[in-house]
């Protein structure tokens, strides 16, 4: 099949849209990353565009349970059986490294979140590892953008991944939850629609996924690029009918949503 050229926001938008086109799965893509046009933070926060190239992945004979992916990158001589890696081991590799390269002793270990998902956590704990966290996580979703294309161009893959240091996204889903819970109290106390501060993907799921079956709270996300509002409304009020809607927060509802501590407690 030929090679077609997609391009989003975000290297997922990007995936998204090479997959509704195609009408596959991502899995059975391959996927390389042409050009990556960024700003920001470590230089790739606030992503302009992300281009890729894609092209249907061939089938596997034979690819079962506990099957890896091999690294198309890599090529050994005529009739040597070549090297297989999985991408949780390239990971934690690469992870590793990265620490070094930043002076931090890294230990690292990759699990499943959960078996309901193939996304994998990789877990990191390093002395100053906060450093890494930046303010609301900013320089931690940073290096797990990059982990995710390094996996992308290493093995023609879109991986669903997550990275952890040093316990904070447990801290911040605490966080995340009790704010969100306040901000509901008060839109079904006022009747208003509140909005939290811009939050990644992964936190508006937490939101998201807090009011799912909640009958007096829907909630929907707002505006563009990477971090969005999440808009919690009362059971009623139809979405952009509260043109005058309230943000509640910890400075007498004066401002939305919640900004965590990225280092945490010490």
């Amino acid at each position: 099949m030929e090679t077609l050229e997609f391009e989003g926001k975000t290297y997922e938008e990007a995936v998204k849209k090479a997959s509704q086109e195609l009408n596959v799965d991502e899995r059975d893509l391959d996927i390389e990353v042409k050009e990556v046009d960024t700003k920001g933070i470590l230089g790739l926060l606030g992503t302009k565009k992300i281009r890729i190239m894609v092209k249907l992945r061939a089938k596997e004979e034979g690819n079962g349970e506990g099957s890896t992916i091999t690294p198309t990158s890599a090529e050994t001589p005529s009739g040597e059986t070549p090297l297989r890696e999985t991408a949780e081991e390239f990971g934690i590799a690469f992870l590793k490294d990265f620490g070094k390269h930043v002076g931090l002793d890294f230990q690292v270990m990759a699990t499943d979140i959960s078996e309901k998902t193939d996304r994998i956590l990789f877990l990191v704990q390093c002395d100053d590892g906060d450093v890494l966290i930046g303010k609301d996580g900013e320089i931690l979703e940073a290096l797990q953008h990059l982990l995710r294309l390094a996996v992308a161009k290493r093995f023609k893959h879109n991986l669903k991944l997550l990275i952890d240091i040093n316990g904070y996204r447990e801290r911040r889903k605490k966080a995340l939850t009790i704010m969100a819970k306040r901000l509901a109290d008060k839109a079904k106390r006022s009747g208003k629609k509140f909005k939290t501060d811009p939050l990644n993907p992964y936190e508006r799921r937490i939101i998201h996924t807090l009011f799912k079956h909640n009958k007096g709270i829907t909630t929907k996300s707002e505006g563009e690029g990477h971090t969005k509002r999440v808009v919690l409304t009362p059971t009623g009020i139809p979405f952009g009918g509260d043109r005058g809607g309230a943000r509640g927060g910890p400075r007498g509802g004066a401002r939305g949503g919640f900004r965590g501590n990225a280092r945490g407690r010490r």
